[in-house]
């Protein structure tokens, strides 16, 4: 291992003397997005977080699956695509955008991420805001966001190795290594996935497309590259780091396997789903109080996506199969400072700008090129009116402007277009013993993607240029902290209201055939409310239990009719964490989800129950076994009407550190 650290050292051209000061903190702390005045933003109640550890305990080996830790977070199928997402009090993807240390993470045409695409080896923490969240992420935050905070170095020299299996004839391989000096750090990492299919749960009904057991077309494979640098000159807490990850993917799409004999089945396979993303973020203190903190940032995107003839996934001869290839990229970056001014205000402001372009084309057909704008200037105070408590106001103006919509396909010219939107919100925040009481307000948008105004879906609908963006207002009222010795708790109660919704409009015109076309417009208004409560218990030391629940209603106000979709109504989870002895932890927790609209026709999947079984064990020399079986009693499970999840599966992994 001193090979190791000295041929790292080497090739960093470091010099250097380890460090022997206090420990270091593992969280890479120029990726968190802090609620303003705030050091720790679960404090406030005002963000949800989850640990890498408790997503390690969990199993949850990607970022989607471990954000449904939190409360008020569900998770959702996008099944045509198979694509996993977090949904948070109803929001989706695109409205709840993922950030990767402060960094926004999305597909430029569409404004969505497959969150299971994402790895949980290299993360810290999950910092969920929703709602009410900070100006300082920039626009299109509607519902909130969800920012992935990654590890840094806290040993001079340190190295993590994991190999682990799981069921469906997959196995995972990774390895992280890492350098912690006086000026700065190092650390570099790699993680691998494989998997050849998920089995069904014997509960599954065959159907016409799916035989059950092995459920077809269900391999993926994923291997995520990461490495950064930082420099940490003095002891004021000045940083400056550079980084770089690639997530290159290659996953089947099962085919729709329910009895809606309306549903076309497809068969899709993504041969190429890469992402690229290299990043520059810094801080640095000015005087006692102020700082400025630099991000800037260029990500790629590459997809090729294939569509078949049959389910035999190997000719591409009828009018309905193509492939179809994205080339897309981003630039941008955002510069956020503060200061304490006096004793009662701690101000905080960003800029922000990124430019989105999207290329793609058919093979054997020309390439269409579309690119936006967007640029946001935000603003935030906290204002201590007391000792216990404090307002904090802030507002964002957005803008979003079309620079390029080209496509020769359609011969079809479009007009430039733009939006803008002024934000407005204020939190009041009280503190006693143990906890904090809060009040908030805030109004946020999401400005239409480049998908939501430009394309025909296969040619079933018409463009619409001229969207108006989505528009919230958000309410709430909590709680979150102690309550008795030992017992922790939060509750909330929450009300949105969504103007301006971008909704499907049937039956808008006909195609030269005389089939009927639909277009995306502006005239759903809708309303979601609920509330949220839980508890966490150290009933002795080595014994905890608690529970998260949430009750959500959404409401279609102008159409009640189409239904508001991938969202249950009741969500709860609830665990136990049992040190059993000195080396081994048991945490069995169960969750359930009550019946959700699949379809905004009224179509509904049935709720369901799931329990899992997690175990750690350590062993002697660093190394650590983790061990679990999820959806024990091998339930049928669906997120979306037509696709099954996966049924009982396992997982073992063991884990080196040094």
């Amino acid at each position: 291992m001193k090979r190791l650290g000295w041929w790292m050292g080497a090739a960093l051209a470091w010099g250097l003397q380890a460090t022997a000061a206090e420990p270091a903190s593992p969280t890479f702390t120029l990726g968190e997005v802090l609620v303003v005045g705030a050091e720790d933003a679960a404090s406030d109640g005002a963000a949800a977080r989850v640990t890498g550890a408790q997503a390690e305990q969990r199993g949850r080996a990607d970022v989607a699956d471990a954000a449904t830790l939190a409360p008020g977070v569900t998770l959702a199928r996008i099944g045509g695509r198979n694509e996993t997402a977090a949904y948070v009090r109803g929001f989706d993807t695109r409205q709840v955008p993922l950030f990767i240390d402060g960094i926004p993470v999305y597909v430029p045409y569409d404004g969505n991420v497959d969150m299971g695409r994402f790895g949980t080896f290299d993360v810290a923490e999950l910092s969920i805001s929703k709602g009410y969240s900070p100006v300082i992420y920039g626009p299109n935050t509607l519902g909130g966001a969800i920012n992935v905070v990654s590890l840094r170095p806290t040993q001079p020299e340190e190295l993590v190795a994991r190999a682990g299996a799981f069921s469906g004839e997959g196995y995972e391989g990774a390895l992280r290594a890492g350098l912690l000096r006086d000026v700065g750090y190092a650390q570099a990492g790699v993680s691998y996935r494989e998997r050849d299919h998920f089995r069904v749960s014997d509960d599954f009904a065959p159907t016409a497309t799916e035989d059950g057991g092995r459920r077809d077309n269900s391999d993926t494979r994923d291997l995520q590259v990461g490495a950064k640098i930082a420099w940490t000159p003095g002891d004021k807490g000045d940083e400056f780091a550079v980084g770089f990850v690639r997530q290159d993917s290659e996953k089947g799409v099962p085919t729709y396997a329910g009895t809606d004999t309306n549903v076309v089945p497809r068969y899709w396979r993504y041969a190429e789903w890469v992402k690229n993303s290299i990043y520059a973020v810094g801080n640095k203190t000015i005087g006692q109080t102020g700082y400025v903190k630099p991000r800037f940032y260029y990500d790629t995107y590459e997809n090729t996506l294939k569509a078949y003839d049959d389910a035999t996934y190997t000719t591409q001869d009828k009018k309905s199969s193509w492939t179809s290839i994205y080339d897309d990229y981003t630039f941008g970056g955002s510069v956020e400072g503060g200061l304490q001014a006096g004793e009662r205000n701690q101000l905080r402001g960003a800029a922000h700008y990124k430019q989105d372009v999207h290329r793609e084309h058919n093979v054997g057909s020309p390439t269409a090129t579309y690119k936006d704008e967007t640029w946001a200037l935000g603003a935030e105070d906290r204002i201590a009116l007391t000792e216990k408590l404090a307002l904090a106001v802030g507002a964002e103006y957005a803008a979003r402007n079309s620079l390029k919509a080209d496509d020769p396909n359609t011969h079809e010219a479009f007009d430039e277009n733009d939006n803008e939107a002024v934000n407005p919100q204020a939190g009041l925040f009280y503190a006693v013993t143990g906890g904090t009481f809060r009040a908030t307000v805030a109004r946020k948008t999401r400005f239409p993607t480049l998908k939501d105004r430009y394309s025909y879906r296969l040619g079933k609908a018409l463009a619409n240029p001229d969207l108006d963006p989505e528009v919230a207002l958000h309410y709430e009222i909590g709680y979150e902290g102690r309550i008795l010795d030992n017992l922790d708790g939060h509750l909330s109660g929450f009300y949105s209201r969504l103007d301006d919704t971008i909704q499907q409009v049937d039956r808008v015109a006909q195609d030269d055939e005389g089939a009927w076309l639909y277009q995306l417009r502006n005239v759903g208004e809708s309303e979601s409310g609920g509330a949220e409560a839980g508890l966490a218990w150290t009933v002795v030391p080595d014994l905890k239990t608690g529970f998260d629940y949430m009750y959500l209603h959404r409401r279609n106000l102008d159409d009640p009719e189409i239904k508001l979709t991938d969202s249950p109504e009741h969500s709860l989870k609830a665990y136990v964490e049992w040190k059993a002895c000195s080396h081994l932890t048991l945490a069995p927790n169960v969750e359930f989800n009550s019946s959700r609209y699949s379809s905004s026709d009224g179509t509904k999947v049935d709720g369901f129950w799931l329990a899992n079984l997690d175990a750690q064990v350590a062993l002697p020399r660093g190394f650590d076994l983790a061990l679990g079986i999820r959806n024990l009693f091998d339930e049928n499970v669906e997120l979306g009407e037509g696709y099954p999840e996966e049924g009982r599966h396992f997982y073992a992994s063991v884990q080196y550190r040094f």
